[in-house]
C-alpha cells in the first residue's frame, strides 16, 4: 500500500515505469493508482471487428471516464454497417484523441466506407487531432482530405481512391502541416498523388519539414507537378523518404539545405551492382553535406523468376569504391544504415545480407560506420507517425 501523504506527482511518476503488462494489477493494488493506470492502459485502441467495437462499446457505457484516456486510436471500417451506432457511442466520448488511423478493404463490395459513416468524418473537426491517417479505402471523400491537411500536424494516406467533390479554394489556406506521406498509390487519376500534386491543393505541402513518398509509383505525367513540389518546399523539409526509379534519380532531386534525415527506398536488384550503389551514396553525400542520418533501404520483393539476387559470393575489388565512399562521408554523417525491406519475411536471407555487406565493405563497417535493420516494407500507420509514436 503507498503510504497516505506520498503526492499524486510521485505514484504517477513510479507508475510511468511500470510494463504495460502490469499495470492492470497496479489499478487494483490501491486508489491512487487507478486514475494513472487506466490512463496508460486505454491510451492505446484498435478496434478490428464489429465484437471488438462492441465490447468497446459497453465498456465506455459503464466507465465513460475512460473516453478522455484514449489518445490513439486505429479503426478497421471493413465490416461495419452504414450509420453504425455503436461506432457513433464510441466517438462521441472521446473528446481528447490526438492520433487516428482509419483502414478499409478498398477491393470490397462496399464504396464509400467512411461517407457510410458521418460521425469519422466528424473526427476531423476536433480540435485535440493532430495525427491522421487512411488506408486502402475507395471513394474517400475529397473533403475528408482536404480537412486532414489543413488541420493536422501529420497526415499519412496509402491505397485510397478519392472522390473529387471540387469544392477547393483557389489558394491553398495557411495550414500546420509538417509531416506528409503516401505509400502505395494505386488509382490512377482517382489516386492520392494526382489529387495533392493538383495546383489548387499543392499549397496545402509548401511547408512540410517531413515528406515520405515511397511506394507509389509516381505517374510520368505527375513527374514535373513532384519535382515542383520537392523545390516548394526544399528550403524547410528536414526528413525525406523517397523511392527512387529510373524516373526519379539522386542527381535530379533539389537541394535541401535543412535536410538531416534521408532514407533512399530502392529495388534490391540495384545491390547486384556495386557501381549503382556508390553512384547513389556519393551523389548524396555530395549534394547533401549537411546531412546526419542516411538510409538505403532494399526492398526486397517476391522473387518474379528464379534467378533472384542471393547474398553469396565476394567480389571486394568490384566494392572497393563504395567502400572508400563510406569510409570518406562528410563529418555530419557519421552513420549509414542498410536497410532490407521483407515483402516475405526470410530471416536467413537477411542474415545473408548482412554477412555479404560486412565482407564485401569491410573498412566502412571496421569503423563502425555501418548499420543494419530488417523489417517489413509496409508498417502501421500508427508506427509512421513522428510526434510521440512510441506506442505498444
Amino acid at each position: 500500500m503507498p503510504r497516505p501523504d506520498l503526492p499524486q506527482e510521485v505514484i504517477d511518476a513510479i507508475l510511468e515505469d511500470v510494463p504495460d503488462s502490469s499495470l492492470g494489477a497496479c489499478s487494483l493494488t490501491a486508489t491512487a493508482f487507478v486514475t494513472s493506470s487506466q490512463r496508460r492502459l486505454f491510451r492505446w485502441m484498435s478496434l478490428r471487428n464489429l465484437s471488438a467495437y462492441e465490447r468497446t462499446a459497453r465498456l465506455l457505457a459503464s466507465s465513460p471516464h475512460l473516453g478522455p484516456y484514449f489518445r490513439y486510436l486505429a479503426l478497421s471500417i471493413t465490416d461495419i454497417p452504414k450509420d453504425y451506432p455503436v461506432l457513433k457511442s464510441i466517438l462521441a466520448l472521446l473528446n481528447e484523441l490526438e492520433y487516428l488511423s482509419i483502414s478499409g478493404n478498398a477491393n470490397g463490395p462496399t464504396w464509400n466506407q467512411i461517407g457510410q459513416n458521418p460521425a469519422l468524418i466528424d473526427l476531423l473537426s476536433r480540435p485535440t487531432l493532430r495525427c491522421f491517417a487512411l488506408h486502402h479505402l475507395s471513394g474517400v471523400p475529397s473533403s475528408v482530405i482536404l480537412r486532414a491537411l489543413s488541420s493536422c500536424k501529420e497526415v499519412l494516406l496509402s491505397h485510397l481512391s478519392i472522390t473529387d467533390e471540387s469544392q477547393d479554394a483557389e489558394v491553398a489556406p495557411p495550414t500546420e502541416l509538417w509531416h506528409f506521406g503516401v505509400t502505395s498509390d494505386a488509382y490512377g487519376r482517382h489516386g492520392i498523388l494526382p489529387f495533392v500534386l493538383h495546383p489548387t491543393r499543392v499549397g496545402y505541402l509548401r511547408r512540410l519539414r517531413r515528406l515520405s513518398v515511397v511506394l507509389p509509383p509516381i505517374p510520368e505525367e505527375l513527374m514535373d507537378s513532384f519535382m515542383a513540389l520537392l523545390i516548394a518546399c526544399s528550403s524547410t523539409l528536414e526528413h525525406l523518404e523517397i523511392e527512387l526509379t529510373e524516373a526519379l534519380v539522386i542527381d535530379n532531386l533539389p537541394t535541401f539545405p535543412a535536410l538531416r534525415v534521408l532514407e533512399l527506398w530502392i529495388d534490391v536488384e540495384a545491390a547486384k551492382t556495386p557501381t549503382t550503389l556508390n553512384a547513389i551514396v556519393a551523389g548524396t553525400t555530395a549534394a547533401m553535406p549537411h546531412l546526419e542520418a542516411l538510409t538505403i533501404a532494399l526492398l526486397d520483393r517476391p522473387p518474379r523468376n528464379p534467378q533472384r539476387h542471393q547474398w553469396t559470393g565476394r567480389r571486394p575489388w568490384a566494392w572497393a569504391d563504395l567502400d572508400s565512399t563510406f569510409v570518406d562521408m562528410p563529418d555530419a554523417l557519421r552513420q549509414v544504415t542498410l536497410a532490407l525491406l521483407y515483402f516475405d519475411k526470410d530471416p536467413e536471407r537477411y542474415a545473408a545480407f548482412v554477412a555479404y555487406m560486412q565482407d564485401n565493405l569491410p573498412r566502412a563497417f571496421d569503423a563502425g560506420l555501418l548499420a543494419f535493420v530488417y523489417h517489413p516494407s509496409f508498417t502501421h500507420a500508427m508506427d509512421r507517425f513522428s510526434e510521440d509514436s512510441n506506442v505498444a
